[in-house]
């Protein structure tokens, strides 16, 4: 007999070391479900900055072990989507169209759907360049963003990698051994697109995965910085999700 059952669909957002991240995410999750009120919404967070607020969610997440105010507990919360399908928005980030219901036709048959760090947006993103091996290689995916199909093994295992070894590398406990040690520490080390690349670029367990963009990439993590060189989707539409990446505070608290 057929399972004729549909996939459970959901947003994920996670907030974690500072509160600010709290109050950002509580706003971004009011501000898809304005555009989408039948949005199902996951957030995880750290039992310290519950205020109430995060009764407006679907899925209530909190932290545990290592992962309670970790510098990238996002990839802790990835890896424990209760959603079939997820797509994950980093908290300072806000919706601005009502496209943001059908982000999920993007996903099709792919396991993992980013954005793309094109040659147009290169002078947004802290580093695009690096050596690996002795030859110039560059970041391809931004995860900011990411739609993915979180109920397949092998994504569930890939994003609890992605954790595992961001985890040991931020703590200067793990490096791939062709990466040029002195710009790694430098450059590299703290962002988990280094980890990203690596898993999808040179891990053989990751070799088959399906990865693409979004059709229309720039509509879902349409950075605020983008606008300075009047960045455009390629359908002219305008932006679903707008990302303050670098333009809000972290440490000043926001209430």
């Amino acid at each position: 007999m057929p399972n004729n059952k549909q996939p459970s669909k959901g947003y994920l957002s996670v907030a974690s070391k500072n509160q600010n991240f709290y109050v950002y995410a509580i706003n971004l999750i009011e501000s898809v479900k304005d555009y989408y009120p039948d949005a199902r919404y996951c957030l995880v967070t750290d039992e310290a900055f519950l205020d109430g607020r995060e009764s407006i969610v679907d899925d209530l997440i909190l932290t545990s072990g290592e992962a309670i105010g970790a510098y990238r507990a996002k990839l802790w919360g990835m890896a424990r989507s209760p959603y079939d399908q997820t797509m994950y928005l980093d908290a300072d980030m806000t919706c601005e169209h009502e496209d943001i219901e059908f982000v999920f036709d993007d996903l099709r048959d792919r396991d993992m759907v980013f954005h793309e760090l094109s040659k147009e947006r290169e002078n947004y993103f802290a580093v695009k360049y690096f050596n690996y091996g002795g030859k110039k290689e560059h970041m391809k995916l931004c995860g900011g963003v990411c739609l993915y199909n979180s109920a397949k093994p092998i994504v569930k295992e890939f994003m609890e990698d992605w954790w595992q070894y961001y985890s040991k590398q931020y703590a200067g406990n793990w490096m791939p051994e062709s990466f040029d040690k002195a710009e790694f520490n430098k450059n590299l080390k703290v962002f988990d697109q280094t980890t990203l690349w690596w898993l999808t670029e040179k891990l053989e367990k990751y070799k088959d995965l399906n990865i693409g963009y979004f059709d229309d990439d720039i509509r879902w993590n349409y950075f605020s910085q983008y606008a300075y060189d009047m960045l455009q989707s390629k359908s002219g539409k305008p932006p679903v999700m707008r990302h303050f990446s670098g333009s809000l505070p972290k440490d000043q608290l926001i209430v």
